[in-house]
């Protein structure tokens, strides 16, 4: 009877270690240093879902075919489809960015750079739509100037394989894959760290008989 009673202790103790690391925050971390434990959780949790929502963001303004947001508008002359694609776009790169920033890891850090890069490098486009760079890596939507950008020059900037969005979108497709794998081998990490403690207590042979 004490030998299954410490058998269940040992279960539980270690399913809520496991549940605990596993146990994400929907929260943004503030933190601008490397993080650790459950705030690296919570970010690179994160950092999957927004880096996700950027790919599918930048996928519906490369699309530059007869049904595209680009032909409807020039057929039209509304441009409100495209821009407001633009504003999630830019939610979703900002998102992305502060999570880079946050994980603080060294290949977080090459991935910020990446996007950052990109938008330094996009800049004159960038702004002939309404967004700019701010000083941090992340963009800015000036919403008049937006509405009165040309569907050529929204093309031009968000649309196409050689655009500022297909370039973050595909460092994107990175943030991730790496997020995932950062999540991972946390997940690993304390699992085999848990199982050392119950073995050196000797409750690990209890726990799997």
């Amino acid at each position: 009877m004490a030998a299954n009673k410490g058998k269940s202790s040992s279960r539980k103790r270690l399913t809520n270690s496991l549940l605990s690391t596993n146990k994400y925050s929907n929260r943004y971390n503030t933190q601008t240093n490397k993080t650790t434990g459950t705030n690296a959780a919570a970010t690179y949790m994160n950092m999957k879902e927004n880096a996700g929502k950027l790919q599918s963001a930048a996928s519906k303004l490369l699309d530059t075919g007869d049904n595209s947001i680009y032909a409807k508008a020039e057929e039209s002359g509304d441009t409100s489809q495209i821009t407001s694609q633009v504003k999630d776009f830019v939610n979703q790169y900002n998102s992305t960015v502060r999570n880079l920033k946050s994980a603080g890891g060294r290949v977080d850090t090459s991935y910020y750079n990446q996007m950052t890069s990109y938008a330094s490098m996009y800049r004159n486009a960038l702004e002939a739509s309404g967004v700019t760079r701010n000083s941090d890596g992340t963009l800015s939507v000036n919403e008049n100037a937006l509405k009165k950008a040309s569907v050529e020059q929204l093309k031009q900037t968000w649309g196409g394989s050689s655009s500022f969005a297909a370039k973050a979108g595909q460092v994107a497709t990175n943030v991730q894959y790496n997020a995932v794998t950062s999540m991972n081998s946390m997940i690993n990490n304390s699992y085999s760290s848990l199982l050392r403690n119950f073995g050196a207590s000797g409750g690990f042979f209890n726990f799997w008989s």
